[in-house]
């Protein structure tokens, strides 16, 4: 099993997005997870954001991440 975290600093928070893929050994796709998690600055506690089972996902998530498409704002509002 391999895994992969991509950390992007933002200025009150950090986007983590974690890939976790398993393959056999003729090289097919045993189970493939990418996961984002938002965490505000002075926490310790991981948002879950996004999940995708889609092989190469991972990519799309920090490409968006990294362009601003995440709505930070929304994500951190307290619940009514």
């Amino acid at each position: 099993m391999r895994s992969k975290s991509t950390v992007i600093e933002g200025p009150a928070f950090r986007f983590i997005v974690e890939e976790v893929n398993e393959t056999d050994r003729a090289g097919g796709v045993l189970m493939y997870v990418a996961s984002m998690y938002l965490q505000v600055r002075g926490s310790s506690k991981l948002h879950l954001i996004r999940r995708s089972r889609v092989p190469g996902s991972a990519a799309d998530l920090v490409r968006d991440a990294r362009l601003g498409r995440v709505d930070v704002g929304v994500l951190i509002a307290p619940a009514a």
